[in-house]
């Protein structure tokens, strides 16, 4: 489960929280089936581009394939490498840090052990009314909590073995120091929740909402040409709109209600806007990450820009965008779930 799930199905909940029939709940878990097969279908497709097509283009243009100790190799108007702290890390670990691994690990596993325990209790309390999980239910509604865990447990377990968390007032020092990094992201989750508010407030995305959908059905466009005209559009914005959160709040005001109003699951269009979304964000020169990308490629090319970065990531966009738009249409076709509980359509 990505991070991304948790923050645009909160997003897609604000959303259909405004709507008559807003279908199945949607939560962090509502596209797990469909992003498992996804990774899969991506990873071996990622692979072929590479040992394909990639290399054997490098391999015609004579690449270098070691890095140049050069100064030319910094991006123009960087500190020159030996100016630069540089901190060596080691990638094998000491005996303390392999203990607190498999401690961590062990640790873990016993944490899992108690969860999944008291998930499959007869009577357990994460069970529903009608003594399944599915599709809404306490376990469900305790996913961030129990990731939470998992996380928790075996970092303070493995901090308390290697020395970086020594008693307890380190735990609240290492939160603060997390909590810092994330300040930027709780600043736009506020405005975002506040333009929900008020998108809301206004009845704007419901005028939308209903024009659109009136005026798909008036043009016969109501079924999935509806979805692939939207993941192209998604597909465009994010070559401007860079923050995949930001986006998903505009159009989610919008195109759920919309596609609700059709018949579609809001969890189902959620996972058609992270194909559209995610397929172009390593094209985009907005990317953050692009600069990222272009220092470490000019470790081997000194000349090379952006253009080079964006050039080198265009045969993974394009058959990324193809392959992930085949997923979909397959469990469009064959009516798979998308996640635990939720489907393509509406029921009812």
């Amino acid at each position: 489960m990505h991070s991304l799930d948790a923050l645009f199905s909160g997003i897609t909940t604000a959303v259909t929280e405004t709507l008559p029939n807003p279908g199945s709940p949607v939560n962090p878990l509502s596209n797990y089936f469909f992003n498992v097969a996804s990774s899969i279908v991506l990873i071996l497709l990622a692979g072929f581009i590479i040992d394909k097509i990639l290399e054997p283009r490098l391999r015609r243009q004579d690449v270098p394939t070691e890095e140049i100790a050069d100064d030319e190799a910094q991006i123009p108007g960087a500190l020159p490498s030996t100016t630069l702290p540089s901190t060596a890390l080691s990638s094998t670990l000491t005996s303390v840090e392999r203990r607190g691994v498999i401690r961590a690990v062990v640790a873990g596993a016993v944490v899992a052990a108690v969860i999944l325990t008291g998930v499959l209790l007869p009577d357990s309390p994460w069970r529903n009314e009608d003594g399944g999980y599915l599709p809404k239910s306490p376990l469900l509604s305790s996913i961030v909590f129990i990731v939470f865990i998992m996380f928790t447990v075996p970092g303070l377990v493995y901090g308390k073995i290697t020395g970086t968390i020594a008693s307890g007032k380190d735990v609240p020092r290492v939160m603060g120091s997390s909590i810092k990094d994330m300040s930027g992201f709780l600043v736009l989750a506020f405005i975002l929740g506040q333009f929900i508010a008020l998108f809301n407030w206004s009845g704007i995305g419901n005028w939308l909402a209903v024009a659109g959908a009136s005026g798909l059905e008036s043009i016969g466009l109501t079924g999935y040409p509806a979805i692939i005209g939207f993941i192209l559009l998604a597909s465009l914005l994010n070559l401007f709109i860079i923050s995949g959160s930001a986006m998903w709040t505009l159009m989610a005001s919008v195109f759920v209600p919309m596609f609700a109003l059709l018949g579609f699951e809001p969890a189902f269009i959620q996972g058609a806007f992270r194909v559209g979304d995610s397929a172009t964000q390593i094209l985009t020169p907005l990317n953050p990450y692009m600069i990222v990308l272009l220092t470490m490629l000019r470790k081997y090319e000194p000349q090379a820009g952006l253009g080079t970065v964006i050039a080198r990531m265009l045969p993974f966009t394009v058959l990324f965008w193809l392959a992930w738009v085949g997923v979909l249409t397959v469990f469009f076709v064959f009516g798979l779930p998308m996640g635990p509980g939720n489907g393509i359509y509406i029921d009812g």
